[in-house]
C-alpha cells in the first residue's frame, strides 16, 4: 500500500471536486506554493494513485434519460463464459460500467439509454440472446443523491 500525507489527501479531495482548477486555485487551497502543489500532482499521477481525469456529463441534456441497473446470472460458473461475457459487453456503448459481483447475481451492469423503447431493444437484441445467461433483472434510477466526486468526505481518505 503507498502511504500519501495530509497535504496529498486534500489535494485528491479537491481534484475530485474540480479537476480542471488551476494549480494556483489548488496550491491556495492547501496553503501551499504553486511548484510543491504541481510537483505533488505529478507524483500522485506517477504512483498511480490519479489514474486519469473524466469530465462529469449531464446526460439528460444529451437525451439520455434512463439509467439501468443489471443484475445477470450465468448458467454455470466457469472462466471462459465470463471472458466471453466480458468481451461481449465492452463493445456495448450502453453499458458505462459492469462489475463481476458475490452473491446472487454473477454481474452488475449500469446502463444508461434514451428511454423505455431503447431499454427493451437493448435487452431484446444483446442481453437476452446470449446462450450463458440464466437471469436477467433490472432495477431503474429514478434520482441520483450521491455520486463518484462525493466519495471522499473529509476523514475518507
Amino acid at each position: 500500500m503507498i502511504t500519501i500525507d495530509q497535504i496529498d489527501k486534500k489535494i485528491i479531495r479537491e481534484l475530485i471536486k474540480d479537476s480542471k482548477q488551476p494549480v494556483k486555485d489548488l496550491a491556495k487551497k492547501v496553503n501551499l506554493s504553486i511548484s510543491p502543489v504541481h510537483d505533488r500532482i505529478k507524483k500522485l499521477e506517477q504512483l498511480g494513485i490519479i489514474d486519469g481525469y473524466t469530465a462529469k456529463i449531464n446526460i439528460k441534456k444529451i437525451g439520455y434519460k434512463l439509467i439501468v441497473y443489471m443484475n445477470i446470472s450465468f448458467i454455470k460458473h466457469q472462466e471462459d463464459l465470463f471472458e466471453k461475457f466480458f468481451n461481449h459487453i465492452s463493445t456495448l456503448d450502453e453499458v458505462i460500467e459492469g462489475t463481476f459481483i458475490a452473491g446472487d447475481f454473477d454481474v452488475l451492469l449500469k446502463i444508461m439509454l434514451e428511454d423505455m423503447d431503447a431499454y427493451h431493444e437493448f435487452v431484446l437484441h444483446k442481453i437476452s440472446q446470449l446462450d450463458y445467461i440464466s437471469n436477467v433483472k433490472s432495477y431503474f434510477a429514478l434520482r441520483f443523491f450521491k455520486g463518484e466526486h462525493h466519495m471522499l468526505q473529509e476523514n475518507s481518505i
